[in-house]
């Protein structure tokens, strides 16, 4: 009884491991995407800021 009790709750343990990796990996993968889209998001404020500046000095 004991070791039936012991073997179910390593198999417990090996799935929570496992889907702890899981969505580590799942929250590791978003953050890199939430990244890029931060950076390519101040390049394009930048750019549009360049933009808006320019715009005055052309006419001239």
């Amino acid at each position: 009884m004991e070791q039936e009790t012991y073997e179910v709750e390593s198999r417990w343990r090996n799935k929570y491991m496992n889907l702890g990796r899981e969505l580590g990996e799942i929250i590791n993968s978003q953050q890199d995407r939430i990244l890029s889209l931060s950076h390519e998001n101040n390049k394009l404020k930048r750019e549009l800021w360049h933009l808006k500046k320019s715009k005055g000095k052309k006419w001239i």
